[in-house]
């Protein structure tokens, strides 16, 4: 179980984040809301990237926070939303990266972290770009191979910053079917951050609603993901409609106005 307890960071000027708590007792969890309410922000601090002015972070009663890189990057796997390499390292040494803290450093990767960085690529259907340069990728597959190094890792708990980026439509769901399979497979669990609440409902068991650096609201998608809290917290007007027993998030007007063409000309 992932708990954030009483979490606030600050880059310089006032708190980016207020007092965040988040419990997930298992499966995927998502953040959602808008631009600059702190998301991203919150997964650098989970992972260690970033250091809270105050706040724990527990994962099955510790606090990963006061453990040792080595030890914390055994239990907290992270995906950016970008990685720039200027080196042209291969795509199977970026994934073998994911293997790090289960090395020795003197003897390098054994022939057990090759199979487990082979099979996370081939999970994810990239297999056939191992050999090339990890800088010669498009967006979508740097993503796609950041997503493997971080199911290399084997860790028990799996931090994506925005996993759809870049992504195709087909690879979009290919990997989020893919996270939410291996988590309920293996009893780990997952925290990513969404822009999109449709998606969220598909693949999420609990969403965390964000807005002005706090969680105002969170639950299962189909309790959170409402008229209401979206309204309020995108300022936009929204329907709920069930397509095949889904729930879709459709928006009842632009929001320039009645006309599109209105904002297109501005």
């Amino acid at each position: 179980m992932l708990e954030i307890r009483d979490l606030w960071f600050s880059y310089s000027k006032g708190y980016v984040l207020k007092g965040i708590n988040v419990k997930l007792r298992k499966g995927v969890g998502c953040l959602l809301g808008p631009n600059g309410v702190g998301k991203t922000t919150l997964l650098k601090c989970v992972c260690g990237a970033l250091r809270p002015a105050k706040g724990e972070v527990l994962l099955d009663g510790r606090d990963v926070l006061k453990l040792s890189y080595v030890d914390r990057a055994k239990l907290v796997s992270y995906v950016p939303q970008e990685l720039s390499l200027r080196f042209p390292y291969t795509v199977l040494s970026v994934v073998l990266m994911g293997r790090t803290p289960h090395l020795n450093i003197l003897a390098g990767p054994k022939e057990g972290d090759v199979k487990a960085a082979l099979e996370a690529l081939e999970l994810l259907n990239i297999k056939h770009l191992a050999r090339k340069p990890f800088t010669s990728l498009s967006g979508g597959e740097k993503r796609l191979a950041l997503i493997a190094r971080a199911l290399a890792q084997e860790s028990k708990l799996l931090l994506l910053d925005e996993p759809t980026s870049f992504l195709d439509f087909r690879n979009m769901h290919l990997v989020l079917s893919i996270v939410k399979e291996t988590v309920r497979s293996t009893g780990r669990v997952a925290l990513m951050t969404l822009h999109d609440p449709n998606i969220a409902c598909m693949y999420c068991d609990e969403v965390f609603i964000m807005k002005d650096g706090r969680v105002v609201n969170s639950g299962p998608p189909q309790d959170v993901v409402t008229e209401d809290a979206i309204s309020r917290v995108y300022g936009l007007t929204v329907r709920v409609v069930r397509v095949n027993g889904h729930k879709v998030i459709l928006p009842q007007r632009p929001i320039c106005g009645e006309r599109v063409e209105t904002c297109l000309h501005r």
